[in-house]
């Protein structure tokens, strides 16, 4: 029988982590603006920048409590609704909450990063400005909308 050394136990599991991790991400097409708005509509991009730490963590988005879409890792959902405050929330062991003022032809930014949890990473919401918002969702990918 042969005993498998430190290095390739590593690589096994190196290996073993990597393919169980596949799929946690977001893999829909690249951003994309939504322009024009539809008239009398605002838009709220959802987004998570894609990261090492948490990846496996993802949540139901909810809009005034109506499931929108599952997030994941490196990926956004770009909300579009009529004008108003809008109640989002996402719960892994907690629920994390943010309220935005929808504004008709106005982009609005909500990002979506991970925070210690004691048994899964939480989920956290937080309306960012736009210049910042418009530049890190560049490099996430369109996620389904939840069915």
């Amino acid at each position: 029988m042969k005993i498998l050394s430190m290095r390739q136990v590593a690589m096994a599991l190196l290996l073993l982590t990597a393919a169980l991790l596949t799929g946690c991400g977001a893999s829909g097409p690249s951003f994309k603006k939504i322009d024009p708005v539809a008239s009398g509509q605002g838009i709220v991009y959802i987004y998570r920048q894609p990261a090492g730490l948490g990846m496996g963590v993802h949540g139901t988005v909810r809009a005034n409590g109506k499931a929108i879409t599952d997030v994941k890792n490196g990926g956004y959902y770009p909300y579009v609704g009529p004008p108003g405050n809008v109640k989002f929330e996402v719960r892994t062991e907690a629920t994390n909450e943010a309220t935005i003022n929808v504004e008709s032809g106005v982009e609005k930014y909500l990002k979506v990063t991970v925070g210690m949890g004691l048994f899964v990473g939480h989920l956290h919401l937080t309306e960012v400005a736009p210049d910042i918002g418009k530049k890190e969702i560049t490099e996430c990918k369109l996620l389904e909308p939840e069915k």
